[in-house]
């Protein structure tokens, strides 16, 4: 027995309260959470690049891995002591804990292809002799070999 699913959409969801909410954030509300995550994914991009893990990161900063999961997550509020402790350890100035990478959308693609012309394996000249639908290259007599070397197909 086959069941035929019905496949849907996601529906659009609103709710008056979410949206009272979403309304109510002000700006600079707005700026700081995004902020915070940015130095975040920042945060992240550094352990990573100096090979380091969360643990190992958490060694070298004397906090515990629980906290930089903290630091991780983008809700952690960083004084500027904690930013120069992390900038300290990671040794790259606290400036670069706020040289967030812009995204960029590539629209446009060149693409270069480069082709090399092959040299026929059969010459020009060769003898032919077909059977059916294949056409065998045979040795010419010069060359004192009277068999097949390749076949292909029309």
């Amino acid at each position: 027995m086959i069941m035929n699913k019905k496949q849907t959409a996601a529906k659009k969801y609103s709710s008056a309260l979410v949206s009272g909410l979403l309304n109510e954030t002000t700006t600079a509300e707005k700026l700081q959470v995004s902020t915070k995550m940015q130095i975040a994914a920042r945060l992240q991009d550094l352990i990573t690049a100096a090979g380091l893990s969360k643990g190992a990161f958490a060694e070298k900063v004397n906090k515990n891995p629980s906290e930089i999961t903290k630091w991780l997550s983008g809700t952690h509020n960083f004084t500027l002591d904690t930013l120069s402790e992390i900038a300290l350890s990671l040794q790259v100035p606290v400036a670069e804990l706020f040289a967030f990478e812009q995204t960029q959308t590539i629209n446009k693609v060149h693409i270069v292809v480069s082709a090399k012309v092959a040299q026929p394996l059969v010459p020009s000249n060769a003898p032919l002799i077909t059977f059916g639908n294949n056409y065998y290259y045979f040795a010419t007599s010069r060359q004192q070999a009277m068999f097949p070397i390749t076949a292909f197909t029309s």
